[in-house]
């Protein structure tokens, strides 16, 4: 029987700095440069504030919705992130397993220490996160493996054509310690795992490379827009889905916070947005959806709750975001995620 953690998500953070090795806390922790992008991503959501509605019947409040063609209990996803079982021995396994339990999706990373299809037979959502490798054959065949092992997409990184400068990470000289017989797979099934070689992305990736991707037979979402023009230009090159991100403040620092971001990506397309970065509460998901998200995703709140306690540990983070997002919609008088809308917020003028 799962274990139930009652500790709050910083609470979770603390206990995953006390158990984790320096290296791999930092590798975790590290934003690019200074950091400021990490710390803008999280103070962002503050900036706007809440216009709740009054005598509204919340008798009965409802965090399900569908998400890109299916369901899932909470908007609430969660994001990929590499190297898994440096955090815990169960990684990407006890990841997939909390996600399915809470009824939403998870999004197995290109840089995973558990194969893709180690996952096929756990229930739940999943997607795929992809670089592009410079080996354009070794690409297709991990989108054809996602493909056959039930993946509904690929969720392709925009923002990375090289690793960005994480002074914190490198005054390690290494990311960290992976347990015995851990490593990075290259998912194709077959045992086979791969270093890690920052320059290995192809960095010649241009709009026009999202045809070929889409052609692959999977649908594409692209992570990593922050500017309405290229949102527009990944929906007109086959991109059904656009994620506003900034990679968590880890590529470039300085770069737009997103909650900043998202109005504007949100309103130049069509396609459903979702969003990521800064997203420690289940006020800033109600922010979120208000400004015109469809979800959202969180990433380190979850590896602090994997460090800590393991799958429990990460159900623990979904469980909690989920109950702030449903107490924040009945006290807004929202009950149902649709009746989350702009007119519930406004800007703070302090």
């Amino acid at each position: 029987m799962l274990c139930v953690v009652t500790e709050s998500i910083s609470s979770l953070r603390d206990r995953a700095e006390q158990v984790l090795p320096p290296a791999t806390w930092d590798f975790v922790a590290a934003g690019a440069g200074r950091e400021s992008t990490v710390t803008g991503n999280e103070a962002a959501w503050d900036r706007w504030w809440l216009r709740p509605r009054t005598m509204v019947d919340v008798g009965t409040v409802d965090t399900a919705t569908t998400v890109l063609g299916g369901p899932v209990a909470t908007p609430v996803l969660l994001a990929p992130a590499g190297r898994q079982r440096a955090l815990h021995p169960d990684g990407e396994v006890a990841v997939a397993a909390a996600a399915g339990a809470a009824g939403t999706v998870y999004c197995l990373a290109t840089s995973a220490t558990t194969d893709l299809h180690d996952l096929a037979g756990l229930p739940g959502r999943r997607w795929l996160q992809l670089y592009v490798s410079e080996d354009r054959e070794q690409t297709r065949r991990v989108v054809e493996n996602a493909a056959a092992a039930g993946y509904e997409r690929i969720v392709l990184t925009l923002d990375r054509p090289v690793e960005g400068n994480r002074p914190r990470s490198r005054r390690h000289g290494t990311l960290g310690p992976l347990p015995p017989g851990a490593a990075v797979t290259t998912h194709l099934g077959d045992g086979s795992t791969r270093a890690h070689v920052p320059s290995r992305w192809d960095r010649s990736l241009t709009w026009a490379d999202l045809d070929w991707l889409t052609a692959l037979g999977l649908p594409l979402t692209v992570k990593g827009v922050l500017r309405a023009d290229d949102a527009v230009r990944a929906a007109g090159h086959g991109a059904d889905s656009i994620v506003v991100s900034n990679h968590g403040g880890r590529q470039l620092d300085g770069t737009v916070p997103t909650a900043v971001a998202l109005p504007e990506v949100a309103a130049a397309v069509d396609v459903p947005v979702l969003v990521d970065g800064g997203i420690r509460t289940g006020g800033a998901v109600f922010r979120a959806l208000a400004l015109g998200a469809d979800a959202v995703l969180v990433g380190r709140p979850y590896l602090w709750g994997l460090a800590a306690a393991g799958e429990a540990g990460v159900r623990a983070v979904l469980d909690t975001l989920t109950a702030e997002l449903r107490d924040t919609m009945t006290l807004a008088g929202c009950p149902t995620i649709a009746d989350i809308t702009a007119d519930l917020l406004t800007p703070a003028t302090c």
